[in-house]
């Protein structure tokens, strides 16, 4: 996040007293609308500010911005600490947007959120569309994501993080290790053992797997110039999208017609 001088007057933080105890319970109230799993978002937000208000997580601070909050980059779990982020409005990071479980953080956009890469591991709730230029990673099963309208990115990935889409999932590829995002709209998702998500995958990437990638289980026949995924490692991949890199291949040039 930016310098308390750079925030200006729309951002508010509990660290420097422009925002009160006494305002939070109105401003969940405002700003939270999740449904899903029992509004689990909005328990968590509460459970950290009685946390913080106790004393214990002094390094967390809890901040709320009015309008579009434009970001260079945004990591809740680097210090100075974000344990609640509410934005009333679009937020717009240009490079990552990487949440947190330990320490848990929770983020609240009203608008739509949109990133270079989105890598969420905490409590995430999108009243608008959930967007990346390149890579979306849900990790982790202790925190859930919520979003309203819909999921857009290339390369959309789950381990075992809840997520619920109101609108649809808009990806080239979309797998994991198992069904864990419900949407209205249809999407297809593709195991992350089967050969089809290998092919699809960037080489660079694929490198970074080679501990992961099996021949075939003995007794059965395979080409060995065809390897199979067992899993994908999740540290390798986020480590690979930390860097900004296309976790897919770059598709063929499209021909055109004469």
């Amino acid at each position: 996040m930016p310098t308390p001088k750079q925030r200006g007057s729309k951002t508010r933080q509990l660290s420097t007293g422009t925002l009160t105890a006494e305002s939070l319970p109105s401003l969940l109230k405002q700003t939270l609308r999740g449904k899903f799993a029992k509004s689990s978002t909005l328990r968590a937000a509460k459970r950290f500010i009685e946390e913080r208000l106790a004393g214990a997580r002094a390094d967390s601070d809890i901040l709320h911005h009015t309008g579009r909050l434009v970001l260079d980059e945004l990591t809740t779990g680097r210090k100075p600490r974000i344990g609640l982020l509410v934005v009333e409005g679009d937020l717009v990071v240009k490079g990552r947007y990487e949440d947190s479980l330990d320490p848990e953080s929770v983020v609240v956009v009203t608008g739509s959120l949109r990133a270079g890469d989105v890598i969420t591991r905490g409590f995430l709730e999108v009243h608008g569309d959930l967007v990346a230029e390149r890579s979306i990673l849900f990790l982790d099963n202790e925190a859930c994501t919520e979003v309203f309208g819909s999921v857009r990115a290339p390369f959309v990935y789950t381990n075992s993080h809840a997520v619920k889409v109101h609108g649809g999932v808009k990806a080239r590829l979309v797998t994991g290790d198992g069904k864990y995002i419900r949407s209205q709209e249809k999407h297809t998702f593709i195991e992350e053992t089967e050969t089809e998500v290998r092919d699809r995958l960037s080489p660079k990437l694929l490198k970074r797997f080679a501990d992961e990638m099996f021949e075939a289980e003995e007794g059965e026949e395979v080409d060995p110039d065809e390897p199979w995924i067992d899993a994908l490692d999740t540290e390798k991949l986020v480590a690979f999208v930390r860097r900004g890199q296309s976790a897919l291949a770059q598709p063929p040039p499209s021909r055109r017609r004469k």
